[in-house]
């Protein structure tokens, strides 16, 4: 359950929400998110990571945890929302979509509201909420990012994830989000290639769409990245010396520019 500490008792300061969202699946969206928010907690921010790949969810598998109660009982109304956050790694707090649920997949226009109002009643209580949305450009996924104070755009350098993306900026954008989107490039061989595979990215949304889409970063090819999804556990927390956790701390310290305030909140000592 989410404490509420003198800081936020006022509710004067707000969570920045950063969705992490993605054209394509497959691109290792839900193992950046997980791992954002872990480096985020790290460095002192309280913070929270809600699943929103709403009937596919599977970032508790990453995360390594096995929650009772998901979005889904929420929305049934048969758990309230401090009986779906559980602790994860890192003193991450964790809310879990609900996995294989046909009924979340189907979820319509109020459901989802409902979903979006649950993560506004929680930013007085955390400085950072990490929304790790589905792919595509359905409802589902378009609502958690128009939500969000930012986007991070997960690509690869594959042609079809490189068009999907494109695919998912064109959506909102035409729908009237504004917002900074930032793009990172994973799995990638070198930063030449993620920059070729970013400039072919922001010309095409600079030209057809009239946005600006920002560099945030990349994140290498790493063995330790498919070593921690065996283990079930963050790569950044069981391979911290990894080149992959090395360049995540770079890709967060780019985030923390944007969160509100630009200061973790004290923290409580733990035992």
């Amino acid at each position: 359950m989410v404490e509420q500490s003198e800081s936020s008792a006022g509710a004067s300061k707000r969570a920045t929400i950063f969705a992490v969202t993605s054209g394509k699946g497959g691109v290792g969206k839900t193992s950046l998110s997980v791992n954002v928010a872990c480096e985020f907690s790290r460095r002192g921010y309280r913070t929270i990571i809600i699943d929103t790949d709403l009937g596919l969810a599977n970032a508790h598998i990453l995360a390594g945890i096995k929650p009772e109660k998901t979005l889904s009982d929420y929305i049934a109304g048969t758990a309230e929302l401090a009986d779906i956050i559980v602790d994860g790694p890192c003193s991450v707090k964790f809310i879990s979509g609900g996995s294989g649920v046909k009924d979340m997949a189907n979820l319509d226009d109020n459901g989802r509201a409902q979903i979006c109002l649950a993560v506004e009643d929680l930013t007085p209580f955390c400085d950072i909420i990490i929304l790790d949305t589905g792919a595509g450009v359905s409802k589902g996924v378009t609502d958690f990012v128009t939500l969000a104070d930012q986007t991070v755009l997960v690509t690869t350098s594959n042609f079809a994830a490189i068009a999907d993306a494109y695919g998912i900026v064109k959506v909102i954008v035409q729908d009237g989000y504004d917002k900074p989107i930032h793009a990172v490039v994973n799995r990638v061989r070198s930063p030449e290639e993620a920059e070729q595979v970013f400039l072919k990215l922001k010309g095409c949304t600079e030209r057809f769409l009239g946005f600006d889409l920002n560099w945030l970063g990349l994140l290498p090819e790493d063995s330790s990245v498919e070593g921690a999804v065996l283990k079930r556990a963050p790569f950044s927390e069981v391979f911290p010396g990894s080149v992959a956790a090395r360049y995540l701390a770079k890709l967060v310290s780019g985030l923390e520019r944007y969160v509100k305030g630009s200061q973790p909140a004290p923290q409580a000592a733990k035992d």
